[in-house]
C-alpha cells in the first residue's frame, strides 16, 4: 500500500510539474508574441508618424517668383492698352 501511495504521489507531483512547465512555456510564448506586435508599431517611419498625427486634409505651398508675375502683369497692361487704342480708332 505504501509503495502504491508513493507512486501515486510521485505521479501527481510529476503531473503538477509538467502542468507548471506548460503554463510557463505558454506565458513565455505570449510574452514573445507581445513585443513583436509592439515593435511593429514602434518601427514606424517618420512620414508614417506625421501622417498619423496630421489633422489637416491638404496643405498646398506656393512659391511666387515676383519678377515673372510683374512681367506677366506688365505684358497684360500693355496688351490691354493697345486693344483699347485700336478700339478707339475703329469706333471713331
Amino acid at each position: 500500500k505504501k509503495a502504491a501511495a508513493e507512486k501515486k504521489a510521485a505521479a501527481e507531483k510529476k503531473a503538477a510539474a509538467e502542468k507548471k512547465a506548460a503554463a510557463e512555456k505558454k506565458a513565455a510564448v505570449t510574452k514573445q508574441a507581445a513585443p513583436v506586435s509592439n515593435k511593429a508599431s514602434v518601427k514606424k517611419s517618420v512620414s508614417e508618424k506625421k501622417r498619423d498625427s496630421r489633422t489637416q486634409f491638404l496643405t498646398v505651398s506656393v512659391s511666387v517668383n515676383t519678377a515673372k508675375v510683374a512681367g506677366i502683369i506688365s505684358i497684360g497692361v500693355i496688351a490691354s492698352a493697345l486693344l483699347v487704342t485700336a478700339l478707339v480708332f475703329i469706333a471713331s
